[in-house]
């Protein structure tokens, strides 16, 4: 029997089909996901009702308990007690679903340790802990449980509880830790000499972490003063590398005085020392003692680039100590021992600067041409806009516009500084009508930008006021986007007409696929997450499908990916609600590298700009910044830049906390505005860190006669340093001191920090020391 051929379906009907599955699907999911209370659950939170949440945890308890728990509701109940502060019945909870919901029970022992913590019982936090890290411990967890662990044995925990611990399967900070943890045990049990061999190991192996730094406190008990040099060495390295210098410079002359009669470290160790106790008295401000100390290190150096960075060394400490024509001599013989390289491009640039501060113009251009002879771009571009700025704000034009366009040749300074400047020359020459468009240019490549807001602020000047409101006028009337923005930002304080412009630009971006997309950004509804569609096994994804974000906050991507906006934006709020400020941010940060240049952040919502510049710990940095005087919006926007609101953050310069401080800042500041007595670990606590950054902006602002820039170059770079960069300037302008910054990584964070500080006063609103605005929330100041 043959089988007739089957009849082959059409296109359009297989379309139909197809369309017919999909609807089925996706009905099934949307029926699927509406039936988990879960959804329900997060949209209470989301409103904030934490107690209608935990009513409703307890009534799908009650009604299902077996299916409640394996979906980790008793676990969410936990939680939910935290937050609305029921903290005997949270350790209840979590105490239950250690044995109701296996996949949690690591989170939920955490959780139970981390109580106890602050109920003030490091033994059975330590038991707690310890018995987790002894298992398989989710990644998300090691490294607080760790630290957990850490602060309890030191509390008091049982030493034994370290023995059960296999360190070699750990990355090495965490074995660091765990090691250290030997060495108190050992000095607790009487055995200071095993404590300091297992310090002194630590110290050996790495020097600048926090770790290095206890471990280097640890030992000062346990050390006499006769010393073998090594060790000398290593305390005097450490305490170098964590800046504080009086410490370091006691074990550094120790080394010196004992290193002719021994070879217990070589030569590039012996380098080290005598460099960093050089370094030592310059941040101590002892700079003639500085001086000497690179003097002799550069006559004994055999190596051209040892002498070169000696000698330059030797220069700045003249150079701030008021030794002029000293370190002049310095600079040059630094230039002869390297003749090329960073130290040479170093050294002109210092000497061209100090050259033109001492009136010696002449001298100072040999020093420019010399830099253009060497081919280094970055330090000739740097050398050149500071003679533009000089030139500029002392009225002189001649020279400024050929430094301009030889600045702007080499390629590495900014379109918007070049722009901004071109502008001023333009005013100079009476140009209007370029001055108008030099200083637009620059207003619209960054509004929020130090050259963007000196641009607007020279626009509204009543030389320039006319011609720019004849631009506004034409360019209102364009339907290039880069026009109506710029009509736009030329209306401020004319609400029709500002309203006119946005209107059309919105109208004309949202016609844009590509922009489109960021300016209709929107929680994504809970019930269209595409979490929901996995299996949700993992603990992890367990734990964000209960709306918990902070603790699984590193696998938020996979599921709220950057490639779907309206995800992400809800991934980077529930990060946020959540207190994971920082993976927030890093989430919203990395959205924003997907938005068209053409879309101007005054576009964006108010909800998408405040996650990337949030204000966390908003009450403490209100009642600080109020207590000292300080603006608010410049404490927020230096926290967002040194910290990312991390107050765990730890950096390569041994600063830690949100406010970023070392340990012998901290304790000076404490000393003045008397905040009591400060230890390393207190620098992670926000309160403390808060107190101390208002504080120290005060005490800066009092010092540099309340100069907002040189406020926040010396927070980065120290006083002496940011004072001299006004010494520098022909006036008072923001703009100029920002050219005679020299060194980039102060100049990038001045302009980092005040293009911050923009954002939130514009995001905030004026506070006049009224109440926070409502997006900010106290209880979320102090979930940590």
């Amino acid at each position: 029997m043959t089988l007739s051929p089957r009849p082959q379906a059409s296109a359009a009907a297989i379309r139909l089909w197809a369309r017919g599955c999909f609807v089925a699907v996706s009905t099934c999911l949307a029926w699927s996901a509406a039936a988990d209370p879960r959804i329900a659950l997060i949209d209470l939170q989301l409103s904030d009702d934490h107690g209608g949440a935990l009513r409703r945890v307890e009534q799908e308890l009650l009604q299902d308990p077996q299916s409640s728990q394996k979906l980790g509701l008793d676990y969410l109940r936990g939680h939910l007690l935290l937050r609305l502060d029921r903290r005997k019945e949270a350790v209840q909870a979590f105490a239950q679903t250690m044995g109701s919901t296996p996949p949690l029970a690591p989170y939920s022992r955490f959780l139970l340790a981390r109580e106890q913590e602050s109920l003030g019982n490091p033994q059975v936090a330590a038991g707690l802990v310890a018995t987790l890290l002894s298992s398989e411990t989710p990644s998300p967890l090691v490294d607080d449980a760790v630290r957990l662990l850490e602060r309890s044995i030191e509390a008091g925990g049982d030493c034994r509880l370290l023995r059960n611990l296999d360190r070699k399967s750990w990355g090495t900070t965490h074995r660091r830790r765990l090691t250290r943890l030997q060495a108190i045990c050992a000095q607790r049990a009487g055995d200071g000499e095993a404590a300091r061999e297992i310090l002194f190991m630590l110290l050996e192996e790495k020097r600048d972490d926090d770790i290095a730094l206890n471990s280097v406190h640890g030992l000062v008990p346990l050390v006499g003063p006769k010393l073998p040099v090594r060790q000398h060495w290593l305390m005097g390295m450490t305490f170098y590398s964590h800046r504080q210098f009086d410490f370091a410079m006691h074990h550094l002359a120790r080394t010196l005085v004992q290193l002719a009669s021994t070879h217990a470290i070589n030569e590039e160790e012996a380098f080290e020392c005598r460099y960093a106790l050089a370094r030592s008295h310059f941040w101590l401000a002892h700079y003639q003692a500085a001086a000497d100390a690179f003097g002799a290190l550069a006559v004994n150096s055999k190596s051209s680039r040892r002498k070169a960075q000696c000698f330059y060394q030797k220069g700045r400490s003249l150079e701030l100590g008021g030794a002029w024509p000293e370190a002049l001599q310095s600079f040059d013989r630094a230039l002869q021992a390297e003749h090329r390289g960073r130290w040479a491009d170093a050294s002109l640039i210092a000497a061209m600067r100090l050259h033109w501060l001492r009136g010696e113009q002449e001298a100072g251009l040999q020093k420019l041409q010399k830099l253009k002879s060497l081919s280094s771009p970055n330090t000739t571009s740097r050398a050149l806009m500071f003679l533009v700025s000089t030139d500029i704000v002392e009225g002189r034009s001649e020279r400024a516009a050929d430094w301009l366009r030889e600045a702007q040749a080499l390629g590495r300074v900014s379109s918007q500084e070049l722009a901004y400047w071109r502008g001023r020359l333009a005013e100079l020459r009476g140009d209007w009508n370029q001055a108008v468009l030099e200083h637009v240019a620059a207003m619209v490549e960054n509004t929020y930008h130090p050259y963007g807001v000196a641009s607007r602020q020279r626009l509204a000047t009543p030389r320039l006021l006319a011609a720019s409101q004849q631009y506004r006028v034409r360019w209102q009337r364009s339907n290039r986007p880069e026009d109506l923005y710029a009509a736009f930002l030329l209306s401020r304080g004319q609400q029709e007409a500002s309203w006119q412009a946005r209107r059309r630009l919105e109208n004309l971006l949202l016609q844009d696929s590509a922009a489109a997309p960021f300016m209709t950004l929107a929680m994504q509804p809970t019930a269209e997450w595409p979490l929901w569609q996995s299996s949700l096994s993992r603990p992890e994804d367990m734990l964000l499908a209960l709306g918990i974000f902070d603790q699984p906050a590193s696998m938020v991507l996979r599921h709220f990916p950057v490639s779907k906006p309206s995800l992400a934006f809800t991934g980077s709020r529930m990060l946020s609600s959540s207190g994971a400020t920082r993976r927030s941010l890093y989430l919203a940060e990395v959205l924003a590298k997907r938005i068209p240049k053409r879309l101007p952040p005054q576009l964006l919502s108010t909800d998408y700009r405040r996650l990337l510049f949030p204000f966390r710990y908003s009450y403490l940095i209100l009642k600080e910044t109020q207590r000292r005087q300080v603006d608010p919006y410049l404490l927020a926007g230096l926290i967002r830049e040194e910290s990312r609101f991390d107050h765990q953050a730890f950096s390569g310069a041994a600063a830690r906390g949100l406010t970023q401080f070392v340990l012998p800042t901290a304790e000076r500041i404490a000393k003045v505005y008397d905040l009591g007595p400060i230890q390393p670990i207190d620098l992670e606590n926000p309160e403390i860190a808060i107190a101390l950054g208002a504080a120290y902006l005060r005490q800066l602002m009092n010092e540099l006669d309340g100069s907002l820039p040189q406020t926040i170059a010396a927070y980065n770079a120290g006083e002496p340093q940011a004072a001299l960069w006004r010494r520098y300037c022909s006036s008072d302008e923001l703009v100029e001191y920002l050219a005679k910054v020299s060194f980039r990584e102060t100049r990038n964070y001045l302009i980092k920090v005040l293009t911050s500080r923009e954002h939130y006063s514009e995001l905030y609103g004026p506070l006049a020391g009224g109440p926070p605005p409502a997006a900010m929330d106290e209880r979320s100041d102090r979930r940590d």
